[in-house]
């Protein structure tokens, strides 16, 4: 807010309506202050109504979004469906039902690390005061309110969709037309964002647009008077954005049309500049919260940039050019935001947003407007209109599948700081207003150094970094090299997965490496890994290396002789194919810059289990790191008979089997005698790790722990030969 209003005086727009928003502001914050008072006791059980807001979701067994409890704050609720019945019952009473519920209030858990989702932010930058867990819904009861009735609608939209039109399609109608995104598959959503065309699915001014050019020409062709026309407009569009799904940039959107309707019908002329800045504030006054929006951020900073760019971009003659330099000129204003938020930057939206934008504008968005009054109109003409468009879609997704496909579209220098963020921001900020006076190329270096001073700080820092990730009751470590002369990663962690029922089945189950791992990994700036270490092949340590293989290139991967006959590597090996694929045993070394590793574990290639995990020596200096996989007493009475006083003092231990009673034996510890160790265990895990009998194991020796499930992730750095431990708890 304050760069535009930085921006507003040095373009010298109007001083009274700066002084008018400035003012108008300060009151929506007073305001704000007011509605969020909140006396409401946590500290018990709760007993009453809530609603919840269109944008809930339901996935599987699964019912989850924010909600208004009737005459209270608002809350993040969930709930465990409990039947396929239910399931039923709630998906048709949910959107226009209050619910008579009970349950707890929680305290949102803490993220694993700091690039993890925090879901602490996530619920107050939403305005939200506590989770509640739901425990059983009493009872309903229908309200009849515009909202509710808007919302049926959507309801109606969405279920009529997924009756009528092909599988295929469904999921790209519900984005285009309602901005529903629930049957997005995580490999579709990481296409678009490999691509950079994510923001052609978000329904924004786009869509706006479209909806508002057919609603203005039909209603003009049955001969209404413009004024009146106008008028309906203005009632229309703000119901679409209900039915929209209300996210920041259909309302940002729908504010600005309906500010030039608004002007038009009072004949009042405003710069298109200070439409935006009204709607600006109008949102800020409406929703508060909707600032920390993701969708919110990059709408208005994108259509800030192309309207402070309309004198530069009318002077382009070629219909061409002046979508490739709004493509420019969008990717350019919003990637200090987009790094900050996803860590990474498509670079070929640049040129993939050119053949695309025009793409879904002309084609792909009318065809989907079109198919679905074909469906309200006549069963044999929707059925004719999808024999010939699905082959057409079918193409363009395989396309883009290819295109996805094309290696180093990505830019990922990690997640900058803070200052690094403002440098970044001011940096484009410069460049527009030196490159107004009269573009050159030259210029583009303003904004070029800074981001090659972001993408070579890995490479100039001196520290050997050793990260324990918290994902949860398995196993994740990390090593990077000094001057990232090599990124390993050893075991991915996982989820066991249970047989379930059709209706707890989820679209988007929930995946340790995606959402766990990689985050971890793109946060730091790594887009390559040079030797990915499946310790063995147990789920909760190699389950997620899936995704693992998917997000990033993997040069080698390493496996415990045998392992690769088990069912859960061999359905991981078809993502493998363009992998180095290795099957070290004791004594397997190798060394880069000073550091060197060493395989210790196991001994022969009959893989039996976790007396056959990888047992993995990392040494610089005199810092040195034992990676014990799910090794058991068995195999460790091996290893002090092969390598003895060689193991002594250790510096770091990763505890094996998570503190398992079958593992850490006195014997073992008594001989390593580790100046730190790390138990890598889940909160609340169901096999109690680590078992208090190892623990006491430990507080008898008098050797230091740590446990993940306590502290979150664990990041350790060495400098000039000092070792430095952080938690994220």
């Amino acid at each position: 807010m304050a760069l535009l209003f930085c921006w507003m005086l040095w373009k010298q727009e109007t001083l009274t309506l700066f002084a008018a928003i400035l003012l108008f502001s300060l009151a929506a914050y007073a305001f704000q202050d007011w509605r969020t008072h909140d006396d409401t006791n946590y500290a018990g059980p709760f007993s009453g109504e809530l609603s919840f807001y269109g944008n809930y979701t339901v996935d599987g067994d699964g019912l989850r979004g924010f909600a208004q409890i009737e005459g209270g704050p608002v809350v993040y609720a969930t709930y465990r469906i409990k039947t396929a019945e239910e399931k039923a019952a709630l998906e048709r009473l949910l959107y226009k039902s209050a619910l008579r519920v009970s349950g707890v209030f929680e305290a949102p858990s803490p993220p694993s690390h700091r690039y993890a989702f925090n879901m602490e932010r996530y619920v107050k930058q939403n305005g939200a005061s506590k989770i509640l867990a739901i425990d059983s819904i009493e009872g309903a009861r229908e309200v009849r309110t515009i909202r509710s009735k808007l919302n049926s609608q959507r309801e109606w939209i969405k279920q009529h969709i997924r009756k009528r039109f092909p599988e295929s399609l469904v999921a790209e109608a519900e984005a285009l037309l309602i901005g529903e995104q629930e049957k997005m598959t995580p490999e579709e959503q990481r296409i678009y964002q490999t691509l950079g065309i994510t923001h052609l699915f978000a329904i924004s001014g786009l869509h706006v647009g479209i909806v508002a050019g057919l609603l203005y020409f039909l209603l003009i062709r049955i001969r209404l008077r413009k004024e009146t026309v106008l008028l309906l407009m203005l009632l229309a569009l703000p119901a679409y954005a209900v039915i929209a799904g209300g996210a920041p940039s259909v309302w940002r959107s729908v504010g600005m049309a309906t500010a030039v309707l608004a002007c038009r019908l009072a004949g009042i002329k405003l710069p298109i500049a200070e439409i935006l800045l009204i709607s600006f504030t109008f949102s800020l006054f409406w929703n508060p919260f909707g600032f920390y929006n993701i969708g919110f951020q990059l709408s208005y900073g994108a259509t800030f940039a192309i309207v402070y760019s309309l004198s530069f971009l009318a002077r382009q003659t070629s219909v061409l050019k002046t979508g490739f330099l709004i493509t420019c000129i969008s990717q350019l204003t919003l990637y200090p935001i987009l790094l900050v938020h996803f860590y990474e930057l498509s670079l070929s939206a640049f040129v993939v947003n050119s053949l695309f934008v025009p793409l879904y504008t002309l084609v792909i968005l009318p065809a989907n407007f079109v198919l679905f009054a074909a469906t309200i109109v006549s069963g044999p003409l929707a059925d004719l209109a999808f024999a010939l468009y699905e082959p057409l879609r079918g193409g363009v997704g395989s396309g883009m599948e290819w295109l996805a496909a094309l290696p180093y579209q990505t830019w990922n220098p990690g997640k900058p700081s803070l200052c690094v963020a403002v440098l970044l921001v001011f940096s484009v900020l410069i460049f527009y207003s030196v490159a107004e006076r009269g573009f050159k190329w030259r210029q583009l270096l303003i904004v070029l150094v800074p981001a090659v001073y972001i993408s070579l700080v890995p490479y100039v820092d001196p520290a050997l970094k050793v990260t324990f990730l918290d994902v949860g009751q398995g196993d994740s470590a990390l090593v990077e090299l000094p001057y990232r002369r090599g990124v390993y990663l050893i075991d991915s962690g996982g989820l066991l997965r249970f047989e379930q029922k059709a209706f707890q089945k989820r679209n988007r189950p929930y995946e340790i490496g995606r959402q766990v791992v990689a985050p971890y990994l793109k946060g730091r700036g790594i887009s390559a890994i040079d030797a990915f270490v499946l310790s063995h092949a147990d789920a909760d340590h190699a389950e997620g290396a899936e995704e693992i293989f998917q997000l990033f290139r993997v040069h080698q991967l390493h496996l415990s002789p045998g392992s690769e006959k088990t069912d859960l590597i061999q359905s991981l090996l078809p993502y493998a194919e363009e992998t180095h694929i290795r099957f070290p045993g004791r004594g397997s070394a190798w060394k880069d810059g000073g550091t060197r590793f060493t395989y210790i574990s196991p001994n022969d290639a009959n893989y039996e289990g976790n007396n056959d995990s990888l047992v993995l020596l990392l040494e610089n200096g005199g810092f040195r790191v034992l990676f014990a996989g799910d090794l058991e007493i068995s195999g460790e009475k091996e290893l002090l008979g092969q390598y003895g006083a060689a193991l002594d003092g250790i510096t770091v231990l990763k505890v094996g089997h998570h503190g398992s009673k079958t593992s850490s034996g006195e014997t073992f510890l008594s001989s390593v005698s580790p100046a730190l160790s790390v138990f890598s265990a889940g909160r609340d895990n169901r096999y109690g790790h680590p078992s208090k009998e190892v623990v006491e194991r430990f507080e008898k020796l008098q050797l230091g722990t740590l446990n993940t499930a306590e502290s979150g992730t664990i990041e350790i750095t060495v400098k000039n030969g000092k070792a430095s431990v952080r938690t994220m708890r």
